[in-house]
């Protein structure tokens, strides 16, 4: 019981993950009863499942989900407790809620339009599986436009180096070095339109121009070969199934936000845009304006009235310029278009406030009176309850003084022991023989750190003169030990590191030394306080436990197990 009270912060974080993740249906098999309130055996398996421990025997999974249900047991007498301070209708609660809303809206819209509509059948995986059969080896070029990868079609078959082509004009970063060559690859590794072209090419083919989501192609497909690796049928079955229905997902999310798109357009104002551009030409002069993003503008320079020009509408909202240019400072590497490119400009805002879209989407169609997002929400509710319940409304324990902590400081001073430390120099080398070589060769530090630069063979330490700082003995065991009985401006070694051997010259050693209270005090009383807290909640649950009913099923817990795994290790250990 003890360990579950511990844990049980943890447990929560655990639980708010998973209720934002998704719930899994499970059965409705009482586990336990606290008052009139009845825990299943689905809200057990769903923190168990997430933990995928592998358990020898049945006992020790039994004992693993029994804790689990003692935290189960506190956490929903932390529940009705909330419930009778009205903790349920406090602020903080239905911040912390309302800034989570949208979340599970687009958790049970993606659950019930992609992930239910994404079904395997035994057909799809065969299919997939008899495609691995074979492994393609191709090269390809990439371009942003039909019309530029026409050209260099032509070009191509009119004598050019598809290489060289690759290399000149793919926007593919990688063709520089690749020069367009994409290696060997099986079905499933590429995107979807892209492997259904390559796969029904044959060697030395070269396709026409076609289009994915990254831009148009040009492929010529190199060879093709059996593959040695795919394993059984049995093997890879549950991988496929998981791999087929990734690709049917995202499938039917990338047509799905297709249609958000259809339903949302995005209506730029290109007086806005225009603004911003002229805007701009007003503040620097012609040589320095040809240097500047078109795609950016400074802040600072715009009034409060510049900043709420609204730059794109879109029915049900709209981003104003001061809006877009702060979540585009949020943005790492994607590129950004310029004020000028309106259809792209378009395109991007749409993406930054595809979430937004999304979770109206789901408001207008009806998910906030789905029995699921309702259940959800209920949960996250009264799980941000019992956190508040337990860090904000139980009775505090006093804060420790100073007395607590001289005595614990006192008590533990082990805790405090700042370990001893040796400052090394090291040369490491590939044999036992080397090292004894050219230890006797050294006589100073100068020679030392000259000839690490030039030999050693640890990993970042050529250039540096093998300094390895001061080490710890827990970091560097067998160096610190050797250099530990040498003294000071002597060497040491060979030792033996791995597969190889070093020599140290030990520059300085510093004796172990116990940290000052003054500089530990603020540690101490942290730990102090956690301790308090604990005590205080587990005398809490102890007493509630007195004054609620709490019926524990433990046969059911049992029935919810699944022996048959246990009894196949049994029998094969016989």
């Amino acid at each position: 019981m003890k360990k579950a009270l511990i844990t049980l912060s943890v447990f929560f974080a655990g639980l708010l993950l998973l209720v934002i993740s998704g719930c899994s249906k499970g059965d409705e098999l009482v586990l336990a009863k606290v008052g009139s309130d009845a825990v299943y055996a689905k809200d057990l398996d769903e923190i168990f499942e997430r933990s995928r421990m592998n358990f020898i025997s049945f006992n020790e999974e039994f004992t693993h989900r029994r804790a689990i249900l003692d935290s189960l047991v506190i956490r929903q007498m932390l529940i009705q407790e909330a419930y009778k301070k009205h903790i349920d209708a406090s602020e903080e609660v239905n911040r912390i809620v309302l800034a989570s809303y949208d979340r599970f809206l687009l958790d049970v819209l993606y659950q019930k339009e992609i992930a239910e509509k994404a079904k395997v059948t035994e057909s799809d995986i065969k299919d997939f599986y008899d495609k691995l059969e074979y492994k393609i080896q191709a090269s390809h070029i990439l371009f942003s436009a039909e019309d530029t990868a026409n050209m260099i079609l032509d070009s191509i078959k009119n004598g050019a180096s598809f290489e060289d082509m690759a290399v000149k004009y793919s926007v593919d970063r990688s063709a520089a070095t690749n020069r367009g060559d994409l290696g060997w690859f099986t079905w499933g590794r590429m995107e979807p339109v892209f492997q259904d072209q390559v796969f029904k090419m044959n060697p030395g083919e070269m396709s026409k121009p076609f289009k994915t989501r990254y831009g148009w192609h040009i492929v010529k497909m190199v060879d093709r070969a059996p593959n040695e690796a795919r394993p059984s049928y049995e093997k890879v079955q549950a991988e496929i199934k998981t791999t087929v229905e990734n690709i049917k997902r995202n499938e039917i999310l990338e047509k799905y936000t297709e249609d958000i798109k259809t339903k949302f357009p995005i209506k730029m104002e290109k007086s806005t845009c225009d603004y911003v551009l002229q805007r701009r030409a007003s503040l620097y002069p012609p040589q320095l304006l040809e240097t500047l993003p078109k795609n950016d503008f400074d802040m600072a320079q715009l009034d409060r009235d510049e900043k709420e020009l609204v730059l794109a509408t879109w029915d049900g909202g709209q981003i104003t310029l001061g809006q877009y240019l702060t979540k585009i400072r949020k943005i790492r590497g994607a590129p950004k278009p310029d004020f000028d490119q309106y259809d792209s400009l378009s395109v991007f805002i749409f993406q930054l406030n595809m979430m937004d879209l999304l979770a109206l989407h789901a408001r207008r169609s009806g998910f906030e009176d789905d029995a699921e997002f309702k259940g959800r929400i209920k949960k996250f509710r009264e799980l941000t309850m019992a956190d508040v319940m337990e860090n904000d409304s139980l009775p505090k324990a006093a804060p420790a003084d100073d007395g607590e902590m001289r005595q614990y400081y006192e008590d533990h001073i082990d805790e405090f022991k700042v370990p001893a430390k040796i400052h090394v120099y090291e040369i490491m080398f590939a044999t036992h023989n080397e090292a004894s070589q050219f230890k006797p060769k050294i006589r100073s530090l100068s020679t030392f750190r000259s000839m690490a630069n030039q030999y050693t063979e640890r990993s970042g330490k050529r250039g540096t003169g093998g300094d390895l700082g001061l080490i710890e003995e827990m970091h560097y065991p067998e160096l610190y030990r050797s250099a530990d009985s040498t003294p000071v401006g002597e060497i040491a070694g060979p030792v033996r590191v791995g597969d190889k051997y070093s020599i140290l010259y030990v520059a300085d050693k510093q004796a172990a030394q116990i940290q000052d209270f003054l500089m530990v005090k603020q540690r101490i009383k942290d730990t102090l306080d956690q301790q308090k807290k604990s005590k205080a909640f587990e005398e809490w649950v102890e007493q509630k436990k007195k004054e609620v009913d709490i019926k524990i099923y433990e046969n059911n817990i049992r029935s919810s197990i699944n022996k048959g795994k246990y009894e196949s290790a049994d029998s094969s250990r016989g």
